[in-house]
């Protein structure tokens, strides 16, 4: 696979430019719109472009054309970067994806935009008449919209491999650093307003009648008041090296670490050992979480279900030892917590 983003390329550089002569007269794009479907996906996305509506054939278009796409390469190359769980590759397509190609993208777009006068300025519906001057203030829509799509794509990338990047970027560094403009009064890249949602509860086990009856319903993470974000990052990383599902909620999650009692477990698709190994970290070599005089595994059990959504059998996990393949991945991830 690779981590190329053609289509927003074309657009920036290539057949696809809205100010080549072949692709500015409005009309043909009459019979086009048609052929562009709404894309849909499972993708949680982060942030959203809320932009000014189109106002002819070509901006819609192009609209309809950016904005799928976006949607296309987020998932894309998010899923290509997990893809071999290789902590040398991830490091090598966050560097190449974002620092060489989306950044180079945005230097290039913040030229091109001072080099054609194309300011948000121009296009502006309490300011401006559209029926003056068209041809330029569609093609300052499209590379405008463009820009946008560029930075959604480095923030929903950043933000899935959050751990593993150190300078984050906000939205001000773009203009800042990259795009070399001032920052617009009205943002229109928002991050997503998220209502969680609890899952549906599963039924109440024999274990958890027994772990009610001491008190004990979850893990109780110390800094839990203190510095609730490490268990973000624990979350995001537990994820990423599938040892738990990526349907996984946060709410949830941050649940199993309150003392709390859970209603829905976590599905831990990671194998017994592995997570043995993850509790015996948090509980007694680092004593991450509150004492739960020799109860651990019973609340491990009612914390988290296997693959299949079946309760772990409390006694095996006292025979079992550190995971040779996997051990480093999870005292990693455990880090995020001390």
């Amino acid at each position: 696979m690779s981590n190329q983003t053609k289509l927003l390329d074309d657009i920036l550089y290539q057949e696809l430019r809205p100010w080549l002569g072949k692709n500015s007269l409005d009309q043909k794009y009459a019979s086009k719109l048609s052929s562009l479907k709404e894309a849909s996906t499972d993708f949680q996305f982060k942030y959203e472009i809320s932009f000014h509506r189109p106002f002819d054939h070509k901006t819609k278009y192009y609209s309809k054309l950016i904005l799928n796409n976006i949607k296309a390469e987020c998932v894309r190359l998010v899923e290509l970067i997990k893809e071999d769980n290789n902590e040398n590759l991830i490091k090598y397509w966050l560097e190449d994806t974002l620092n060489k190609r989306i950044k180079t993208r945005l230097k290039d777009l913040g030229k091109l935009i001072k080099e054609k006068d194309y300011a948000l300025s121009y296009i502006d519906p309490k300011k401006t008449s559209f029926e003056l001057d068209q041809t330029h203030k569609a093609n300052t829509f499209i590379v405008q919209l463009l820009k946008l799509a560029y930075m959604q794509l480095y923030l929903e990338i950043q933000a899935a491999f959050s751990t593993w990047i150190d300078d984050q970027f906000i939205l001000e560094d773009f203009y800042s650093q990259l795009l070399l403009e001032p920052v617009p009064d009205k943002h229109f890249l928002k991050p997503v307003q998220l209502i969680e949602v609890e899952s549906k509860p599963v039924p109440a086990t024999k274990t958890e009648t027994a772990a009610t009856a001491n008190s004990f319903h979850s893990f109780t993470y110390k800094q839990l008041n203190t510095n609730p974000d490490k268990l973000t990052d624990l979350w995001d990383s537990l994820k990423l090296n599938h040892f738990i599902s990526k349907s996984t909620t946060l709410l949830n999650f941050k649940k199993v670490f309150s003392g709390g009692e859970i209603k829905t477990p976590i599905e831990w698709i990671g194998n017994i050992s592995e997570l043995f190994y993850f509790i015996k970290l948090i509980y007694s070599e680092h004593k991450l979480v509150d004492d739960l005089k020799q109860k651990q595994w019973e609340v491990t059990c009612l914390c988290f279900v296997d693959s299949d959504g079946n309760s772990f059998d409390r006694s095996k996990f006292r025979s079992l030892k550190r995971p040779n393949l996997t051990g480093d991945k999870i005292e990693k991830a455990v880090s995020h917590l001390i």
